[in-house]
């Protein structure tokens, strides 16, 4: 059961975690493969009523841990209750492949560029409901600063500080890499990023250079579009599942 936010109002929001559930399907690693969401349908309250398998392993579709992971998605599903028959794996976001998936978004819109010559931006979500949700995504980026391939890696938030309206203060290269931390382009990825950056509205974000305040910006797709994605996916499956396993 891969579980993922949705929206109500942007019903593209949800691609990628519908592709992710259809990799892992065609995989037939599985019995069954579904999806649920909190705010579209199928809806996360009823995605376990039908189901006939005896074990269910629970991966939330999420770059982070947080108020939703942590709090919200347990409660709905009552997960204190019924630890017999389903596990629920932390969520995908909090997987180590991620920082190497961060890596690669950016190297496929670097073209000729250099990384020791490049800025790289990570753009995440923030939230002011549980300061935890940034710790996810600054591990992964002290896992980029470690292997010392970029000349500068540092974040960026929608919802907290340091904010991506901010990025040119922060800039100590005049080529620059933007990489959303986010599963979707959507709404955020495809309009509030590249608004905060600078662009106009209605601009084409991707394919191209842009130049802003004097510095050359190229905008990688947000990460849950990479097509390695549901590898994570399958490996929290594999592990909690494996957990669940009678001994």
């Amino acid at each position: 059961m891969v579980l993922g936010h949705g929206s109500s109002k942007h019903t593209e929001s949800s691609a990628s975690v519908r592709s992710h559930a259809k990799l892992l399907s065609q995989t037939n690693k599985y019995a069954d493969v579904q999806v649920a969401f909190l705010k579209e349908d199928p809806l996360i309250e009823s995605c376990l009523d039908n189901i006939k398998t005896a074990r269910v392993t629970i991966v939330p579709d999420f770059l982070a841990e947080g108020y939703f992971t942590r709090q919200v998605i347990p409660r709905i599903l009552n997960l204190s209750e019924r630890k017999n028959s389903i596990q629920c794996s932390p969520p995908v976001g909090t997987h180590p492949m991620m920082s190497e998936l961060l890596n690669d978004a950016a190297e496929q819109v670097m073209g000729d560029w250099k990384p020791q010559d490049t800025s790289l931006f990570v753009v995440g979500h923030g939230s002011v409901k549980n300061s935890c949700s940034k710790q996810t995504m600054l591990h992964h980026l002290a896992s980029l600063r470690q292997a010392a391939c970029w000349a500068q890696v540092t974040d960026l938030w929608l919802e907290e500080s340091p904010k991506v309206s901010e990025w040119h203060d922060l800039c100590n290269e005049t080529k620059v890499i933007v990489v959303p931390y986010l599963l979707n382009d959507g709404q955020h990825g495809g309009w509030d990023i590249p608004i905060d950056l600078g662009l106009g509205k209605g601009s084409l974000v991707h394919g191209v250079t842009h130049i802003l305040g004097g510095r050359n910006v190229r905008i990688a797709p947000a990460l849950g579009t990479s097509p390695r994605f549901a590898e994570a996916v399958d490996a929290f499956a594999k592990m909690w599942g494996a957990a669940s396993e009678p001994q």
